[in-house]
């Protein structure tokens, strides 16, 4: 009788645990679903998801063969929005400066050109970046790709 009592009671802690697992389970699938794309009530803003991703494009200055830049930072700019516009509607550009470790250990350091793309089809971003890496002579683009919602704000 006492072994029938202590299966019935294991058997009600399982039963709760399970219960309790599945309303934790439901939860987060509801936040997933529902909530975690819910706009707060009072919010000025409307974003939409895009449907293609954003892309930022990292773009190297030095020639790969000789890893110093030959290309005017400017002509390599006009170069690449050039190439860009060929895909894209738009993008933002900026320049920066980076380093790498080569596969010899070697720290190179290097002026960059960063692209970002919003709303663009990921075979224009191949496409643009097997011109660019033509067109500057380098070994490869880094290349980043965010999901992304946006808005365009005209003021109130």
């Amino acid at each position: 009788m006492e072994e029938i009592k202590r299966k019935s009671s294991f058997q009600i802690v399982v039963l709760t645990l399970l219960v309790i697992e599945a309303i934790a389970l439901l939860g987060v699938i509801g936040y997933l679903v529902l909530g975690h794309n819910a706009q707060p009530v009072d919010t000025i803003l409307e974003y939409e998801d895009a449907e293609d991703g954003q892309y930022v494009l990292y773009i190297g200055l030095n020639d790969k063969d000789t890893y110093e830049q030959i290309i005017p930072t400017d002509e390599a700019r006009d170069t690449v929005n050039r190439i860009c516009t060929k895909y894209a509607e738009g993008y933002t550009a900026s320049e920066a400066k980076g380093g790498w470790v080569d596969e010899t250990g070697t720290l190179t350091e290097e002026s960059t050109l960063v692209y970002i793309l919003s709303d663009v089809k990921e075979e224009d971003v191949i496409a643009i970046m097997d011109e660019v890496l033509v067109a500057l002579n380098q070994n490869s683009i880094l290349v980043e790709r965010q999901k992304y919602a946006y808005s365009f704000y005209s003021g109130r």
